[in-house]
């Protein structure tokens, strides 16, 4: 079974209602804290989360942002995600891949966090210029992926990032405003790894 297939995060979900510990893990905090961060309170009216699994990180940008447009490839992701924000009102959760089934925006906040991994190199790039095209003016891409590896992933995540910032500068659709890279933290579920986080502001 392919590891970017549709049946492959389906069968996760099924054997592991949290297969990444996003819930529960202190790496996985950490990167939640560092991505909030970025994302001031009141700023950001229309946001899109790309791949936003059980609604974990979903949750963080309901409270501090206008509505919430978030999608999974996985059903049984979706359906956590919903219960796991069913107190916010301003969230909308749906079934959906991509590239193919992007939304048509504008957004002013696009968030793509762990799963840039699972595109190739050249999908990844067509993938961030449309997402690119989708930021409303002044709008922020912003990105965050663990630094390791996994025989699960075609790209590492900094290969991720390299991709979508030479996209995105070399077209000179887009600046880099934000750039972090984190060391690994002990007691986490991937403690000898860290995480990168950047983002792009579209003029």
């Amino acid at each position: 079974m392919s590891t970017t297939s549709r049946d492959f995060f389906e069968a996760m979900y099924r054997v592991d209602a949290d297969p990444w510990s996003f819930a529960t893990s202190r790496y996985e905090q950490e990167r939640y804290r560092t991505l909030l961060g970025h994302i001031p309170s009141g700023r950001f009216a229309q946001v899109f989360e790309a791949g936003c699994s059980i609604g974990e990180l979903t949750a963080g940008l309901a409270s501090r942002c206008g509505e919430v447009f978030a999608i999974d490839i996985a059903q049984p992701a979706v359906e956590r995600a919903r219960l796991r924000c069913q107190p916010f009102p301003n969230v909308t959760i749906e079934r959906a891949t991509l590239p193919a089934e992007l939304p048509e925006g504008p957004f002013d906040l696009v968030v793509f966090s762990e799963i840039g991994y699972y595109f190739t190199a050249v999908a990844l790039a067509e993938l961030a210029a449309g997402l690119a095209q989708r930021l409303a003016p002044g709008g922020l891409l912003l990105a965050g992926h663990w630094t390791g590896h996994s025989k699960d992933h075609v790209l590492g995540g900094t290969q991720v990032h390299s991709i979508i910032s030479t996209e995105l500068i070399g077209s000179q659709s887009m600046s880099l405003a934000v750039h972090e890279h984190h060391g690994g933290r002990p007691g986490g579920v991937r403690p000898d790894q860290g995480f990168v986080v950047d983002g792009w502001i579209k003029p």
